[in-house]
C-alpha cells in the first residue's frame, strides 16, 4: 500500500484516542509497518538514538551494582501471535531525549508529578545492538538516571502543547544533546524521522512519513508516522536537517480486540478509514522556556 496515498486520504483529520498500556497516548500503523531496529538505520540516526532514554518503573528493574536488569513481558504476551517483534521484551512506558547534559525532554502526559520522577528511572539506549543481541535487557549503571525534578511542564489543548523538561540526578556523559529546531520552519511536505520505544520495545527507527499539516493552533502537527504508546515523548526529526521539530504526543488507538483469536491486534489504518493521525507537539513551544536557558 502506498503510504502517501493513505496519508492524503487522512489529511486534515484531527483528534486523538487514548487507549494504550503505555503512557496516556496511542497511535497506529499507516499502510505498511515501517518500524526498523535502530541498528539497521544510518549512522547519524544510530548516534541520535544514543541520546534517547526510556521511562522504566523501578518495579521493573533490579540493581546489580555495575548494571541494572530490566524486567518485562515479551510483546507476544500482549498482542496476537505472529506479529513483528513478538519475542522482544517490552519495558519503557515513554521515551525522552537529551537536550542538555542534565536535562531530558519528554511528553508532559508521561510525567505528571514528582511521584513520576521518584517512581521511574530513565534508561538510555534501550535497544538491540544487533540481530543476535541477547543482553539488551541489561543496562550498565552509566546508562541509568533518576529524575531529580520536573524543571518545566506544559500541557494544553489536548496535546497541542505537550512537553516536560526533567532535570536528571547527574550530567550525562558520552551522549550528545540533540539539536532542537526552535527557529526552524515546519512546513507540510518535509520528510520526518522518529525514534522511540514503540510499544515499550527496544528503540525503533521510522522514516517513511511526511509532515502533513500544522494544527489550527499552530502548536502541533500531524503525520502518518507509525508510532505507538511507548513512543510518547520521543523526538520527531526533520529528516533533512537532523533537528528535532516535534515531540510525539497522541494519535489513533494502537490496537483492537480480535474476537476470532481472542487477542489484541495491531490497528492498521487503510485508505478511506477515518483514522486519527499521529500528532507531535511542536518543539517551537519550548522556544521561550526558561528551564532551557539560552539556547
Amino acid at each position: 500500500m502506498n503510504k502517501i496515498i493513505a496519508a492524503a486520504v487522512l489529511l486534515g483529520l484531527t483528534g486523538a484516542a487514548r487507549a494504550s498500556d503505555f503512557g496516556d497516548a496511542s497511535r497506529a500503523i499507516f499502510g505498511k509497518d515501517d518500524r526498523q531496529e535502530l541498528f539497521s538505520a544510518a549512522e547519524r540516526w544510530r548516534e541520535a538514538g544514543r541520546s534517547l532514554a526510556g521511562k522504566v518503573s523501578l518495579d521493573h528493574m533490579t540493581d546489580h551494582g555495575s548494571y541494572w536488569e530490566l524486567h518485562g513481558e515479551p510483546l507476544s504476551a500482549k498482542e496476537c501471535p505472529g506479529n513483528r517483534f513478538a519475542d522482544e521484551i517490552t519495558v519503557p512506558s515513554c521515551t525522552g531525549f537529551l537536550v542538555r547534559p542534565d536535562l531530558l525532554v519528554t511528553a508532559a502526559h508521561c510525567v505528571k508529578s514528582q511521584d513520576d520522577c521518584d517512581s521511574f528511572n530513565w534508561v538510555f539506549e534501550y535497544a538491540l545492538a544487533d540481530s543476535g543481541d541477547k543482553n539488551y535487557t541489561k543496562a550498565g549503571a552509566e546508562r541509568v538516571y533518576k529524575c531529580k525534578k520536573i524543571a518545566a511542564r506544559n500541557y494544553q489543548n489536548f496535546g497541542d502543547i505537550d512537553y516536560a523538561i526533567l532535570q536528571l540526578d547527574r550530567p550525562v556523559e558520552g551522549r550528545k544533546p540533540l539539536r532542537l529546531g526552535l527557529n526552524a520552519q515546519a512546513v507540510p511536505g518535509i520528510d520526518l524521522v522518529n525514534i522511540g520505544n514503540s510499544n515499550g520495545l527496544p528503540l525503533k527507527f521510522k522514516d517513511s512519513a511526511k509532515l502533513l499539516n500544522i494544527k489550527p493552533s499552530g502548536q502541533a502537527f500531524d503525520s502518518e508516522m507509525d508510532t505507538f504508546g511507548g513512543d510518547s515523548g520521543s523526538p520527531v526529526f526533520n529528516a533533512g536537517t537532523g533537528e528535532v521539530i516535534g515531540i510525539t504526543s497522541s494519535g489513533h488507538a494502537d490496537h483492537y480486540h480480535d474476537g476470532t483469536n481472542s487477542c489484541r491486534q495491531l490497528k492498521v489504518c487503510k485508505p478511506g478509514e477515518k483514522c486519527n493521525l499521529s500528532v507531535a507537539s511542536g518543539i517551537w513551544n519550548l522556544k521561550n522556556e526558561p528551564a532551557l536557558g539560552a539556547y
